[in-house]
């Protein structure tokens, strides 16, 4: 015989169980609504690049690619948004020497000025997005200059190239700073871990 105070308690249970789904459902509606609500306050409060500017960030991406970094390349042609200048959140936290900056993990990179004019070519370009893709892959600045410097053979972004560069100059210098264990070999030129060791070594 089936006991109804069973089906009873059976009941509340469901009903319960029904009741504590709903709430996150609730909660988790809320939460993705608050997310795109904050993605696009970061969109909508910045502008897309001119043009003109685009060929030359396809440009670079294609290097990479020529390059092997095929996941970075992928990151940057196919889920990021790029935008020219500084939305709220950037406009609070801006580095005034900043080629770009990268908004992780809502895949947002905005190019600075001297994306465009500081760098003297294409591979240069694809230096500072590759730095960015390791930030959309969740990387700190210790991890991205530390990844750029190490892969900078591999990129074609060497001393031999651009070594009187602007940016490189710069960039170098930030790097022993962000990443100096790249830079803690006594038996390479310059304590460079990246470069030939030295003459008669």
């Amino acid at each position: 015989m089936i006991n109804r105070r069973d089906c009873r308690r059976g009941s509340d249970k469901k009903a319960v169980l029904r009741v504590i789904i709903g709430q996150l459902a609730n909660h988790l509606t809320a939460a993705v609504l608050a997310v795109v609500a904050f993605y696009l306050s970061l969109i909508t409060t910045s502008l897309p690049p001119a043009p003109q500017d685009r060929p030359k960030i396809d440009a670079a991406i294609a290097v990479l690619e020529q390059k092997g970094f095929d996941q970075e390349a992928f990151l940057l042609k196919r889920t990021v948004t790029y935008r020219s200048t500084d939305h709220w959140l950037n406009s609070l936290i801006r580095d005034e020497n900043a080629y770009a900056s990268t908004n992780f993990p809502f895949q947002i990179i905005t190019l600075y000025s001297d994306f465009y004019t500081k760098t003297v070519d294409d591979t240069e370009r694809a230096m500072v997005l590759l730095h960015e893709a390791r930030h959309l892959m969740g990387e700190n600045e210790n991890e991205a200059y530390a990844y750029v410097w190490r892969n900078r053979h591999k990129l074609g972004w060497t001393i031999a190239t651009h070594g009187t560069t602007p940016s490189y100059i710069s960039i170098e210098q930030i790097t022993r700073d962000m990443a100096p264990e790249v830079f803690n070999c006594p038996g390479r030129l310059w304590m460079d871990c990246t470069e030939k060791p030295k003459t008669g070594e």
